[in-house]
């Protein structure tokens, strides 16, 4: 039985200056190791109430939303812009080249062939819109890479369907497109994998590397130039981020276990061996409990009352 561990952790940044005037809606980390943050500076206006006493996602607020866009390099701010009159609620963010930013929204009203929200929101470095696309609805992660390229991955409604997409754009479970929105390439399971019915995480490392991690039998697998280059069972269903480097991946603890971390070895032929597990504690040595964590190449980003701490695979290894 693995011993478990403690590693304590300082915040990288921290939020919550920026958050007296408006709501922090998207937070996510780029390619170029930056994070990315959207804060709604009016109302909110991101669920709506059906008869039968349900709540969905909205799509398009009842009046446009203003939008303060960060980024944060090693504590501190290399971008604060201003995104007037958007007229979709945004979930996600990234950069891509051309100092442009896509902001998502994740889901998508299908309503025609020629009507239906165009969810990814391309705007330029002083926050006008320069083009809309359409990335899906029931997206669950979204990852850009240096030369553009968009990766998304979907949960269950964008898989099987929902809003109207009788054949939804996500059915594959992990779609890559060109920076102005055009499909590069789709999953396609093989080696004895099953197909994605939702996908839990998504790692984009470069351009020609990517790791996923999905719905019903937890495999993790590792693409190569959009094609299947291994894949190993992993021990730990429900998890919702990791991180990779050198041959070791840092999962986030599964179902009814997510502030639980775990550090595996990825062998050869789809072996592994589980190194170590361990919690995180704050600069107080108080538990962290996340609010949210997301994964990025070789580190995990936790965050917790607007705080962001990071923990990279060499931290794990080292503890």
């Amino acid at each position: 039985m693995l011993q478990k561990k403690s590693l304590q952790l300082a915040p990288i940044a921290d939020l919550t200056s920026f958050l007296s005037d408006g709501e922090l809606v998207a937070l996510n980390v780029g390619h170029d190791s930056q994070l990315y943050a959207a804060i709604a500076l009016n109302e909110l206006d991101y669920r709506i109430g059906a008869s039968t006493g349900a709540i969905f996602a909205k799509t398009i607020p009842d009046f446009p939303q203003t939008y303060r866009v960060l980024a944060i390099r090693d504590g501190n701010i290399t971008l604060d812009l201003r995104i007037e009159n958007e007229k979709l609620n945004i979930h996600d963010i990234q950069p891509l080249p051309n100092d442009e930013l896509l902001l998502v929204c994740c889901r998508s009203v299908y309503k025609g062939p020629d009507d239906f929200d165009k969810n990814g929101r391309v705007y330029s470095s002083n926050g006008e819109l320069v083009r809309e696309i359409l990335l899906g609805d029931g997206i669950q992660h979204v990852q850009t890479t240096p030369t553009g390229m968009i990766w998304t991955s979907f949960f269950d409604e964008g898989v099987f369907g929902n809003r109207g997409w009788n054949n939804p754009v996500g059915s594959s479970g992990r779609v890559a497109w060109y920076s102005h929105g055009s499909k590069l390439h789709e999953f396609h399971p093989a080696d004895g994998l099953d197909s994605i019915c939702d996908c839990y995480a998504l790692n984009v490392e470069s351009d020609s590397s990517t790791w996923l991690y999905y719905y019903t039998e937890f495999p993790l697998v590792h693409l190569r130039d959009h094609q299947i280059e291994s894949h190993w069972r992993m021990p730990i269903a429900g998890s919702g981020a990791f991180a990779v480097s050198d041959g070791f991946a840092l999962f986030t603890g599964g179902y009814e276990k997510r502030n639980d971390y775990h550090l595996l070895e990825l062998g050869p032929n789809g072996s592994i061996n589980e190194v170590s597990e361990f919690h995180l504690t704050d600069a107080d040595n108080q538990r962290l409990i996340a609010d949210l964590i997301f994964g990025r190449s070789n580190a995990l980003y936790i965050v917790r009352d607007a705080r962001i701490y990071r923990c990279d695979v060499q931290m794990a290894t080292a503890a």
